[in-house]
């Protein structure tokens, strides 16, 4: 959430002000997410991530992106409602995902975990995948916060 750490607000009473407990926190609403889409290969070699803003035109504003090198190795991003959908999905897929893992041979299959996210799993994403030999596997809902390693170790 961008704006998080700046303008927290704390509302107490004086007693709990002198004795220095806090009896509730107030959040201001002026929040905006961002999403993340981040791969690690299991040899250790990590994907381009992508972050996708809140864009109702789906273009990207030059503040977004203006301290980020050429070289930095992400994508930007944006949709009506800064989360990823099945079209942009399938763009990493095909394009993302596909560069960064190039088989060796034609017959090698890569895994794909994934989350039960419906840009994961449509059928176009699917067909896709399996088109060029891409095993998904869905991780149960509700349970990325334990089985998703990424969750814990790296954000």
């Amino acid at each position: 959430m961008i704006g998080w750490g700046r303008s927290m607000h704390r509302i107490i009473t004086l007693e709990a002000y002198k004795s220095g407990r806090v009896t509730k926190r107030k959040r201001d609403g002026n929040r905006e997410f961002i999403t993340c889409l981040a791969c690690v290969l299991a040899i250790g070699k990590w994907i381009p991530s992508v972050l996708v803003y809140k864009g109702v035109s789906n273009d990207l504003r030059n503040t977004w992106v203006k301290d980020v090198q050429k070289d930095a190795g992400v994508y930007f991003a944006s949709t009506a409602n800064e989360w990823l959908n099945n079209a942009l999905g399938l763009r990493w897929l095909q394009t993302t995902f596909k560069n960064a893992t190039k088989p060796k041979s034609d017959r090698t299959r890569h895994l794909l975990l994934v989350d039960g996210h419906s840009s994961h799993i449509n059928i176009e994403f699917i067909n896709w995948a399996d088109y060029y030999r891409i095993i998904i596997i869905i991780l149960p809902p509700h349970t990325t916060y334990r089985l998703q390693p990424l969750d814990v170790g790296m954000f």
